[in-house]
């Protein structure tokens, strides 16, 4: 799986949010990493773990902000943000119990959401909330 690149137009304008999405990238890149060196499933659950929870202190911020700032979109976002997370404690719970899991796959998700998103809603927020940030 290639590998994924931050590129300027992934940002919202705000640096706190661009931030967050860059280290998203660096964590899953991880486990594209772990996963073509073959290492330890541990170190993937482990891994996958840790990008559930940043990704979940990430959303935090992100509908914190929205909410204060009251953006039209939030509930459109929390029902996305809510969607990844329940289809990443899905994985989580298949690899903990064993069960076959097709990392490529799961990869592939994680990645083409994290793209989508970030290209998708989360470009629908950025012009709203800088108005407020500058």
């Amino acid at each position: 799986m290639q590998v994924l690149v931050w590129e300027e137009r992934f940002s919202v304008g705000i640096r706190e949010f661009d931030q967050h999405h860059k280290i998203l990238f660096e964590m899953i890149n991880s486990l594209i990493f772990a996963q073509e060196d073959g290492r330890d499933p541990d170190i993937i659950k482990n891994s996958l773990e840790q990008l559930r929870s940043y990704t979940i202190f990430h959303f935090v911020a992100e509908e914190a902000m929205m909410k204060h700032f009251e953006f039209e979109g939030l509930d459109e976002h929390i029902a996305e943000h809510e969607a990844l997370l329940q289809q990443v404690v899905e994985y989580q719970d298949k690899i903990a119990a064993n069960d076959v899991v097709d990392i490529d796959e799961l990869l592939n998700f994680l990645a083409g959401w994290l793209l989508d998103h970030t290209l998708g809603l989360d470009q629908l927020y950025g012009p709203y909330l800088t108005r407020f940030t500058e």
